[in-house]
């Protein structure tokens, strides 16, 4: 891992407009990058506040591990109604493919991260429940492929008064919100929740992640003992939680045949040891 100093930020880059310019705050590793794997890490805030600027620990995490971070900003509800925060996360998707070369990363190797409301976000994008981008929509050329997700304590099912306060409602609009519903179109995807999570209770978490093995998906569960909403502020926890994200993405991705090799060497072992 290298040091904080050796990491390469740059701010306020326009990524794409949306009525307005919207920005992105990109992190490389200070060795420089290309063809280096690619995170985009949505921010929390209930969809109503926040900001990228509260994903600079988490994408200097990422970019300590060689990775480019990208922490883009979306409409909050206030400013635009629903779907504009969706419509932002996708724009930001296809933004970094049809930029892959300039930001130093493989197209094909872009993964999603996100926090609280911007997990939701980063789940619905990568689920590609809202189909294609429409003409005219930036980057419209560009697939929303993503390689993969890591989740943390994300609000998986909405109860109908909040769909309300999001402005959705209607037939259909509870299921659209659950991200259960879309299980079986996710890449593979790494969850983080703490036991005491008042916000987002554990068993959302441990749903959801059941809803994506039944559906013959990828997903890890990490449930953090005695821990609460936004953990990954205390002391250590940011760290802990990017390099079990990023060890996730090695495993089901970016290493699957070398891991899944050793995988089957291992439990071919295991075998001679039970048939002696």
């Amino acid at each position: 891992m290298t040091g904080a100093a050796e990491i390469v930020a740059e701010r306020d880059v326009v990524y794409a407009e949306a009525g307005r310019p919207l920005c992105w705050n990109v992190f490389r590793p200070g060795a420089g990058a290309a063809g280096a794997p690619g995170v985009l890490v949505y921010h929390g805030g209930g969809w109503r506040v926040g900001d990228r600027a509260n994903m600079t620990a988490a994408c200097e995490a990422f970019a300590r591990r060689g990775w480019v971070a990208i922490a883009p900003e979306y409409r909050l509800l206030g400013e635009a109604a629903w779907p504009a925060p969706l419509e932002d996360a996708r724009t930001a998707i296809r933004a970094a493919r049809a930029k892959a070369g300039v930001l130093g990363i493989a197209a094909d190797r872009i993964f999603l991260a996100g926090y609280s409301a911007g997990a939701h976000l980063a789940l619905l994008a990568a689920s590609g429940s809202a189909g294609p981008a429409r003409e005219g929509e930036p980057c419209a050329d560009q697939p929303e492929t993503v390689a993969g997700v890591a989740a943390f304590f994300t609000p998986a099912v909405l109860p109908e008064r909040q769909g309300a306060a999001l402005g959705i409602t209607g037939p259909g609009a509870a299921a659209a919100l659950d991200l259960r519903t879309h299980a079986g179109r996710l890449p593979p995807v790494i969850l983080f929740c703490g036991d005491r999570d008042p916000m987002t209770p554990p068993e959302l978490s441990l749903d959801l992640y059941q809803a994506i093995r039944r559906a013959g998906r990828t997903a890890d569960l990490r449930l953090y003992a005695d821990l609460i909403h936004e953990f990954v502020s205390l002391p250590g926890m940011m760290e802990a939680t990017v390099e079990d994200a990023a060890a996730f993405f090695a495993r089901t991705v970016l290493h699957k045949a070398e891991f899944g090799a050793a995988l089957e060497w291992l439990r071919r072992w295991w075998e001679g040891v039970a048939a002696k």
